[in-house]
């Protein structure tokens, strides 16, 4: 709709514009949404309340307006004098502790318009809107912006809710009070809207095209106020780029942790498996090792010295006894699983018939005299039926009497 759109960059693509004012001495307010869009400013919402709390649930698009009071703290005349602030000032408020009291001056050919508000009047709503989580960047005082409209005026005046704005060859010629009650409709450049949100929609042009020139103190605290709202964004976008890197950066490390352990999970697994096979084959080894020696030192020293003693009983075995076992080092108990094998250390157990009792015991006698011999017990002897004994002898042995 204006050529200027195109080059304008605002701050969001939602423009919010907020007037503050009475109606039959309450409060209302009448805002006004406006989005760009491709150069093209479009109306999205306008809305009424009678307090801030009531509008925070029409703004959806924006969380940053541009507040303009008209309520009655504000004061507002018009003088000829068009020089500097202060010769203005002087002509309209003499004595104006300017440490308590914002102002605005509109300057025209021959004239000038002032507006003035307390300043702690300012601060309050200021605090009101930030507390209904509206951001305030600028504030006006006043019917002044309704000058934005000066190029666009069809007709000789134009009406906002409580201001009458007459124009003359696109130059603003006097600003009044408006006390009608019905409503005018107007349509600029597309623009429809009613004399309810004039002041509002004047405030957006104003920012947007900076057609008008209009000076005050309260320029200095607009400052502060767009500031303030630069940096709390540039601070809330870059607390949510940092949130959704840092969200990135542990799902991606999960991933990544979930893979390693579902993988050292494995391992470990597969570690405890080997570890049980090499438990288990370190027993057996160590039955093994067990029984190769057991079998060794009956193998080295057992057979040489049974050979030796077996050799030497069987020389003077007379004829007439028969031998039915020899066991050198017999058995303590019988086997069992997983106990020890104990033996009968230095002893060798006979057993056998014999058939005549003189040769029998001439036998034994002989045994006595051999060098490795040092006991020998019958520990049991039996005459059966048919003159045969049946004897059973313990003889006990020397460890070295025997030789390999």
């Amino acid at each position: 709709m204006i050529e200027k759109l195109l080059s304008y960059q605002p701050f969001a693509k939602s423009l919010l514009a907020i007037e503050h004012s009475q109606k039959e001495d309450a409060t209302v307010i009448y805002g006004i949404a406006l989005a760009q869009k491709k150069g093209e400013l479009d109306i999205i919402q306008t809305f009424t309340g009678e307090h801030v709390d009531e509008i925070s649930e029409y703004i959806k698009t924006a969380a940053q307006a541009n507040l303009v009071i008209t309520d009655e703290y504000i004061l507002s005349k018009e003088v000829t004098n068009v020089g500097a602030d202060a010769e203005i000032l002087a002509e309209a408020f003499p004595n104006l502790n300017l440490n308590d009291f914002y102002y605005q001056i509109l300057r025209t050919a021959n004239r000038s318009f002032i507006a003035v508000c307390r300043k702690q009047h300012v601060e309050t709503l200021i605090e009101t809107y930030q507390k209904a989580a509206i951001t305030i960047t600028s504030v006006c005082l006043g019917g002044l912006k309704m000058a934005a409209l000066s190029s666009f005026a069809d007709a000789d005046k134009r009406y906002s809710h409580n201001t009458e704005v007459s124009y003359k060859d696109g130059e603003v010629i006097t600003i009044g009070i408006h006390n009608a009650t019905s409503k005018e409709h107007y349509d600029i450049e597309g623009l429809t809207f009613t004399s309810s949100y004039t002041l509002p929609l004047a405030v957006v042009l104003d920012a947007v095209l900076g057609t008008e020139t209009i000076t005050g103190n309260i320029d200095s605290r607009n400052s502060e106020l767009h500031q303030h709202y630069r940096e709390s964004r540039f601070f809330k976008n870059t607390l949510q780029f940092g949130i959704g890197f840092l969200l990135l950066a542990l799902l991606v490390n999960f991933f990544v942790f979930n893979t390693k352990y579902k993988k050292w999970q494995g391992l470990q697994e597969e570690l405890q498996v080997y570890t049980a096979q090499q438990e288990q084959i370190k027993s057996k080894q160590s039955d093994v090792n067990t029984k190769e020696a057991l079998v060794q030192s009956i193998l080295t020293t057992g057979f040489s010295k049974s050979s030796y003693s077996i050799d030497q009983m069987i020389q003077a075995l007379p004829n007439t006894v028969l031998l039915t076992t020899y066991t050198y080092q017999p058995l303590e108990k019988p086997i069992r699983k997983g106990k020890a094998i104990d033996f009968k250390t230095g002893v060798i157990a006979i057993t056998g018939k014999s058939t005549d009792k003189k040769q029998f015991t001439n036998w034994l006698r002989a045994m006595e005299r051999l060098s490795f011999v040092e006991t020998v017990t019958i520990t049991q002897y039996g005459l059966d039926k048919k003159n045969t004994s049946d004897f059973e002898l313990t003889i006990g042995i020397t460890s070295d009497g025997a030789a390999n």
